[in-house]
């Protein structure tokens, strides 16, 4: 093993390696945290929201200073307008209950388990009345307590949230707290209980809210319509067996007295049964010329001439 330089050796050292050597300044082991406010991030929906924006100005001003569009282009345009409005204000709508989620996320869920733990009690207290003055009592408390939790639960998100119980500041006994006025929204949810309609109470669709349905668009017909004398003459498929463009024949009584070969003849006779012999065509035969047998020649063709 050799030996180890002397500190007088390192003057040596390249510069660039002088601080790995001597560790005078080692390199941080975690990356430094960024002094000042965090990033502020943009939201996603952002630059949707600005396209469409920019769509809105584009078709108002081409209605606006386009006296001469033909009707179909405004309509068009018209409807094109409409339906950008409407998709803003659903972007605008999305934005505020966003909004509304993040700033009473905390005050929802502090009275969220505020009414679970007073209902855990009631239903406690319930197993160990005795009464039936005490069960009837405790009963309605239970009711307050569940509507309250559906209340901290399925109140609408996009709205401004109204507490219901007191800040920590004020010093109110029980009784002033039962008989606080309830705000309006916590009617409406003791009758959505009943009706089961609590989920659409959270999501913002009120009464009177009808979706529309959607429809389907048919595609044009790109083949002509037939005329009355074309279906009349429209020949039908014809069946495995039957021969194309061959008309009907009724078939005529026969005879069974005869055998079968009887019976064919009779009906190759009448035409009612076409033999393959007859569809064939006659041959035609080229007469055969003699070279021996000439007029000018006195023999009679004899074999042995």
């Amino acid at each position: 093993m050799p030996p180890k330089r002397s500190h007088e050796d390192l003057d040596g050292i390249h510069e660039s390696r002088q601080p790995q050597v001597h560790q005078d300044d080692p390199k941080p082991a975690k990356k430094p945290r960024r002094e000042g406010p965090p990033k502020i991030r943009k939201q996603v929906h952002a630059s949707s929201v600005n396209a469409v924006k920019k769509r809105i100005r584009d078709v108002t001003r081409l209605l606006s200073r386009s006296e001469d569009l033909p009707a179909d282009v405004r309509v068009e345009n018209e409807r094109a307008l409409a339906a950008y409005q409407q998709e803003l204000n659903a972007a605008d709508e999305e934005k505020t209950r966003q909004r509304m989620i993040k700033k009473y996320h905390m005050v929802r869920f502090f009275e969220r388990q505020k009414a679970t733990r007073t209902l855990k009690k009631l239903k406690k207290r319930l197993l160990e009345a005795t009464t039936g003055e005490e069960v009837e009592d405790i009963k309605a408390q239970m009711h307050i307590a569940e509507v309250d939790l559906h209340y901290a639960h399925s109140y609408p998100l996009n709205e401004r949230y109204i507490s219901l119980y007191p800040p920590k500041g004020a010093e109110e006994s029980e009784d002033q707290q039962k008989d606080a006025v309830k705000p309006p929204m916590w009617a409406e949810i003791e009758r959505r209980m009943e009706e089961g309609t609590l989920k659409e109470l959270r999501y913002g669709v009120r009464e009177g809210h009808v979706e529309k349905p959607k429809t389907v668009r048919q595609k044009p017909a790109t083949t002509k319509p037939r005329l009355a004398s074309e279906t009349q003459n429209f020949k039908k498929k014809a069946e495995p067996g039957e021969r194309v463009g061959q008309k009907e024949r009724v078939p005529e009584p026969q005879d069974y007295t005869l055998n079968r070969r009887e019976r064919r003849k009779a009906m190759i006779k009448t035409g009612a049964l076409i033999t393959s012999k007859a569809t064939k065509k006659p041959a035609i035969h080229e007469p055969m010329v003699n070279e021996v047998d000439n007029d000018d020649n006195g023999s009679d063709g004899g074999f042995f001439e």
